[in-house]
């Protein structure tokens, strides 16, 4: 069910990446869905490890076509980048000592600082480049 639903807002009208930035929204409320029914600590771990990697892989395409396009701040997105991975890592650690708390935390961190960055940074960067298949 989840509590995010996804807003046009969010699109930066590049077909891959939004697809990635939707996919990074359904595993945020697999997550959400899973801590609301106090699911069995395996499952969230795999909600972890799928949303660190999969948001990994999502930056590698992300940063790929910011290549490609030149945008300017390239260098400061992928340290934003870079700092948001090194961050879930730590939520990720946090979760095995205080388990509830670091989840809520860590979905609350995710879906603002992705919000704030679509909204912000990619489409300053992507609204208006072209289609990505």
């Amino acid at each position: 069910m989840g509590i995010i639903k996804w807003d046009s807002k969010y699109e930066v009208h590049v077909k891959k990446i939004d697809r990635q930035h939707r996919k990074i929204v359904d595993i945020l409320n697999k997550l959400y869905d899973l801590q609301e029914i106090a699911a069995d600590s395996q499952k969230i771990e795999k909600i972890f490890d799928d949303l660190r990697n999969y948001i990994v892989e999502h930056f590698k395409t992300e940063e790929e076509y910011l290549k490609k396009i030149e945008c300017d701040g390239f260098d400061r997105q992928k340290e934003e980048h870079n700092a948001f991975i090194d961050t879930i890592c730590n939520y990720q650690r946090d979760y095995f000592k205080e388990k509830p708390l670091a989840v809520i935390n860590l979905f609350n961190y995710v879906w603002d600082w992705f919000a704030h960055h679509i909204l912000t940074v990619d489409k300053k960067c992507m609204v208006g480049e072209g289609s990505v298949q």
